[in-house]
């Protein structure tokens, strides 16, 4: 079996490249030819760990910028390829775009994976419905609420967010050196955000929290995105830079939530975001805007707080007592009761993703 996983986003450190590539080393493993369709030059370092768990990479940049060129290339290598699936991971019908190729290309299953609950160009998401209608037979969520968006009436499959879980462990060693490597004390408070800036992710708003927050407190904000350079400006006008720790992109969030003490995501909008589940696996404290499905909060201890109510959010961090000593305990535990309700990457492509292809690429011979 021959599958085409298509990213919509670049292949960076963000939620659907997270399942994207989980789910590709998983299938490899298990002897299917899996490649990856990427809209960006991806990183070197990325790059080489796909290929030594045989995952083929195509780079085709300017997705929106160039849609026509774009599709046409895809095209070219999905014809090329020989696939029998192409999985299109995204949150609007643009994906349209990648399922017309796809159907042009005579790939016999042709997958839309909706992975949130709304989308920046709304009017596009309009106009590409006919389309993205006429060119999918199999719809997959991230969860009900990214599906139910998506799908409207139609049926969809859930295939969870999982992560490696055990790559997500307390270590307090680990959190030793990433904190000593960016200069933060025992007694300093870490205030840890992962995500793409932009609107969605909507990191100003952390700023504005920080900015009434004493000298213990700092934050660290990893990403890259459209709007970093904006972020640090508006930082640099509330006189608080020198509590800000801006990262970049980096390939091991698993060891910088280590060095957090509570875990922040304001979004404007949010499907089932992995972010969630890899700072609840590390047992990190987590506080998110009430705009992010309620579907997560897998351990009956997320925290959902208005966007309206700035002073609850900092209410709510002053709050929090930061108990390190028993934070592997607590990322133990929680590892257990997300295993238990579906998060475990490996798991849910083996029980869930491989058996929902045989089962439909038979339907469509």
């Amino acid at each position: 079996m021959k599958v085409l996983l298509v990213n919509t986003v670049p292949l960076e450190a963000n939620g659907i490249s997270t399942f994207i590539i989980n789910s590709a080393k998983v299938m490899s493993k298990k002897g299917l030819k899996v490649s990856i369709s990427a809209p960006n030059v991806i990183d070197n370092k990325l790059g080489k760990e796909l290929i030594q768990h045989n995952i083929f990479v195509i780079e085709i940049p300017n997705r929106m910028h160039n849609p026509i060129k774009y599709y046409l290339k895809l095209k070219r290598k999905m014809v090329e390829g020989n696939y029998d699936i192409v999985h299109v991971n995204g949150n609007s019908t643009t994906m349209a775009i990648e399922l017309l190729a796809a159907k042009q290309a005579h790939v016999k299953l042709r997958i839309a994976h909706s992975h949130n609950t709304t989308t920046e160009h709304p009017l596009i998401n309009k106009l590409l419905r006919i389309p993205f209608e006429k060119n999918i037979n199999g719809r997959l969520a991230c969860n009900a609420a990214a599906g139910n968006w998506l799908f409207n009436s139609k049926d969809f499959t859930i295939i969870k967010n999982g992560v490696f879980l055990k790559r997500y462990i307390f270590d307090l060693k680990t959190r030793k050196c990433v904190r000593n490597r960016y200069k933060i004390s025992d007694d300093e408070i870490l205030i840890g955000h992962v995500g793409k800036f932009n609107f969605q992710k909507n990191q100003k708003f952390l700023l504005k929290i920080l900015r009434d927050m004493d000298c213990r407190y700092k934050l660290m904000l990893i990403g890259d995105g459209p709007d970093l350079e904006k972020v640090k400006q508006q930082a640099k006008e509330l006189g608080i830079m020198k509590k800000v720790i801006f990262t970049g992109k980096v390939n091991n969030v698993n060891e910088y939530l280590n060095a957090f003490d509570v875990f922040v995501l304001p979004s404007n909008f949010e499907g089932q975001p992995f972010v969630v589940i890899e700072a609840l696996a590390s047992g990190l404290p987590v506080i998110v805007s009430k705009n992010i499905s309620k579907e997560i909060n897998l351990t009956n201890t997320v925290k959902f707080i208005s966007l309206d109510n700035i002073s609850q959010w900092e209410k709510c961090i002053r709050s929090l007592k930061i108990k390190n000593k028993n934070r592997k305990i607590v990322s133990l535990n929680n590892i257990k009761i997300l295993k238990t309700k579906g998060y475990d990457a490996e798991n849910n492509v083996l029980t869930g993703l491989i058996p929902y292809y045989k089962k439909y690429i038979n339907y469509y011979k």
